[in-house]
């Protein structure tokens, strides 16, 4: 990686912490500048306005923290749905690692970001596309090989754990319970198996 994607990413990492924090609205580029320590034509070199680097910030939780969470084809749906469950649950514990509960953070965006910012609207439907992607490819490996129920389309499942997982964090931004969380997680699955 060179100095400048890795100047970029670095920027971005600062970026999820503010946004889990204090939220897309709240976070103004003096909060970004202070936080990251550089000068304002630093910050614009990188991204071309807030909206830009949100969608960026999005992109980058993504590849690092949901995209890595996905099957591998070449193993059996029990051995997938045990290794996904643990890096939702892994993500649970570092999203509830601080002292306050940050929620997903494509989630939390969704929540505050309207159609009035087309790039971040625009790049956060594609990840949302993308992640029920992953989920799909989940759930139809389980129906093909009978663990998972099959009068629903592999997508929709996918929808209604992607779903879970969003009410799950928002509801665990109020009432802290890690566990609860994994929980809710499991019996999504459960719902879902023959």
């Amino acid at each position: 990686m060179n100095k400048s994607a890795a100047s970029r990413q670095s920027i971005c990492v600062v970026g999820e912490k503010l946004f889990a924090l204090h939220g897309y609205s709240a976070v103004g580029i003096k909060l970004i500048l202070d936080e990251v320590g550089i000068p304002k034509g630093s910050f614009y070199h990188y991204f071309a306005s807030k909206e830009a680097f949100a969608a960026a910030v999005a992109e980058h939780y993504f590849q690092q923290r949901i995209q890595p969470i996905a099957i591998d084809s070449s193993v059996n749906f029990k051995t997938n749905l045990s290794t996904v469950l643990n890096g939702y649950h892994q993500l649970i514990n570092e999203l509830f690692s601080g002292s306050e509960p940050r929620g997903c953070l494509m989630g939390n965006l969704m929540v505050e970001v309207s159609s009035q910012s087309p790039q971040l609207h625009q790049t956060l439907n594609q990840l949302y596309d993308q992640w029920i992607g992953l989920l799909s490819a989940l759930i139809q490996q389980g129906q093909q090989q009978g663990h998972i129920r099959a009068d629903l389309p592999a997508s929709t499942l996918a929808s209604v754990f992607w779903s879970n997982w969003q009410g799950t964090m928002l509801r665990c931004q109020i009432k802290i319970d890690k566990m609860a969380a994994k929980r809710a997680l499991v019996q999504c699955i459960q719902m879902m198996t023959r």
